[in-house]
């Protein structure tokens, strides 16, 4: 039969926190794929979609017309979608015009497993739930709905899950229009419903997993992803989705994107290419492969490692002005980034420098340990050619069609070097591959590290097995064997934890922070000790 389906998306998402903030709820990854992609893909091809828009309209547009380019949809844009008077009957109403016809209802909230049904009769999706009072409920009486009480405390045992069909869409709306009472300050649809009682309305049974919350919405990520026992390191300005064949990453700040399509050029197809993009989008297709992560071993790192000198890592010789440029360049990248990126670390845990004892050992407070670092050898770099987000999860490994032969693909790479985009210093990149073989970041999303603090005493551990540390021996071999300074490589590690501490959940942030300050604590101690021992008599 020819319907359409309607998805209500314009809530601004109040109960998210933080993770609405830069998008529409209906964005929000569930095992790295929107919420309103999981919904969509409940209906054929043919069937056009009606989506009513409102918080963060554009992101939610651009975002399926990337996603979904074969699909027709209609965008409602709802004019108040925050307030008294707004709602879910509010925002439907707005789209009456677009369903003149049977449809399948969708609150941008609602994953279901089964298969929709068709809108052949009237049809209410539900599900068992334990507190009424948040919900709209139900009695259901000879397989039908009899009854409706929406978000009272009563002895219902099921509540509407946000999906309906509803086959008599004049009766409804005839409804909805007439009754707009407020219920808990906003319109429900419940007000349309009631009167479709009258003219049959079926409950069907659905397993529900409701994204409405931040609570159920990481419980249902967890659920759909299976990794209860993991770790969330997501963050909240940047997604990653999988649709299909195609990948798309979203990012808050829309110059990422800008900047992050032209490295892409400057990379010359080290890279997937960028078939589409918008202002805080880009997608490419779907490469088959493997992280070097998974399937790390001496010779595949050494193979890596030789197709970087070949192809990546390309030195440039540089006149005075653009020496000074990259200086410059450096000096903010590593420098002022770090101060900033710690400012935003203390306000966001509320902590401050001091001196620490970690893991039973007293570290001095960071000030003093900046203090004896000696910023303009850091800051000395070597112009090149660089990924900028060099670790093993970022290296995608192909086997040629033969399989014989490996080949690497790089994924996420930095959109800038302190604002350089076509180089950056070749020792940023072998400093985040360094510390890429010293903390396994796939272990850590599995959850396997442990953090503690009371007061200043900090206590951490972490996992790392055994191929990751003959990995990271071998690279020590490959820095030192191929004239660069592993001391120094050492020292960005430990800046280059520090800077990714704000940028992640507690309390893996925190495990950052104090492991690059312990590490760069041990580094500068070597560096006192060696300088000692150059100054001691002979003999």
């Amino acid at each position: 039969m020819k319907y359409k389906a309607c998805i209500l998306a314009a809530g601004a998402g109040a109960r998210m926190g933080t993770l609405s903030q830069h998008v529409n709820k209906a964005l929000l990854p569930v095992n790295f794929k929107a919420t309103i992609s999981h919904i969509i893909e409940k209906f054929p091809a043919d069937v056009e979609v009606v989506v009513a828009v409102g918080h963060k309209k554009e992101t939610l547009m651009d975002y399926l017309a990337l996603a979904h380019p074969d699909r027709t949809f209609k965008f409602i844009r709802i004019p108040e979608y925050v307030g008294p008077g707004t709602g879910p009957g509010y925002s439907l109403l707005q789209c009456r015009q677009e369903l003149n016809c049977p449809f399948v209802l969708f609150t941008a909230d609602t994953i279901v497993l089964e298969e929709v049904p068709v809108p052949d009769k009237n049809w209410y999706g539900v599900a068992p739930v334990e507190n009424t009072e948040d919900y709209c409920t139900i009695k259901i009486k000879n397989n039908l709905v009899c009854q409706i009480d929406d978000k009272v405390k009563t002895d219902n045992r099921f509540a509407w899950i946000g999906l309906a069909g509803i086959h008599d869409h004049q009766v409804f709306f005839s409804a909805l229009e007439k009754n707009k009472d407020v219920i808990a300050g906003e319109i429900q649809v419940s007000n349309g419903f009631k009167y479709l009682i009258e003219k049959q309305l079926v409950p069907i049974h659905f397993t529900w997993f409701d994204t409405g919350t931040l609570k159920k919405y990481i419980e249902t990520n967890k659920n759909l992803s299976g990794q209860n026992q993991g770790f969330d390191f997501s963050k909240s300005d940047e997604f990653l989705y999988f649709v299909e064949d195609r990948v798309i990453k979203y990012y808050a700040n829309p110059e990422i994107i800008r900047k992050r399509y032209e490295r892409s050029l400057a990379l010359g197809g080290l890279t997937p290419r960028i078939e589409d993009r918008r202002e805080n989008f880009y997608v490419y297709k779907k490469i088959d492969g493997q992280t070097l992560y998974s399937i790390l071993n001496n010779q595949l790192l050494n193979d890596f490692l030789s197709w970087a000198e070949a192809y990546l890592w390309k030195k440039q010789e540089l006149f005075a002005d653009k020496k000074n440029e990259f200086s410059a360049a450096c000096r903010k990248f590593y420098y002022d980034k770090t101060m900033e990126r710690l400012k935003t670390f203390y306000a966001k845990t509320g902590l401050y420098d001091c001196a620490s004892n970690v893991n039973g050992e007293d570290i001095p407070p960071l000030k003093e340990l900046f203090e004896q670092v000696n910023w303009d050898y850091i800051c000395d770099g070597i112009p090149a050619t660089i990924h900028g987000d060099l670790q093993c999860d970022n290296v995608l490994v192909i086997k040629d069609k033969r399989g014989r032969k490996e080949q690497f693909a790089l994924l996420d790479w930095r959109q800038d070097f302190g604002g350089l985009i076509e180089m950056g210093d070749l020792y940023y990149d072998l400093a985040k591959m360094y510390g890429g073989l010293t903390l396994s970041y796939q272990l850590i999303k599995e959850g396997m590290f442990n953090f503690d603090m009371s007061g200043s005493s900090v206590f951490y551990k972490y996992y790392v097995k055994s191929d990751l540390l003959e990995a990271r021996e071998e690279y020590e071999n490959f820095i030192v064997h191929n004239g660069f300074d592993l001391h120094k490589v050492k020292v960005m590690a430990s800046l280059i934890f520090l800077n990714m501490s704000p940028l992640h959940n507690d309390p893996f942030d925190h495990l950052l922070h104090f492991l690059g300050k312990k590490m760069l604590y041990h580094l500068l101690t070597e560096d006192q000790g060696r300088s000692q021992a150059s100054l001691a008599p002979l003999g």
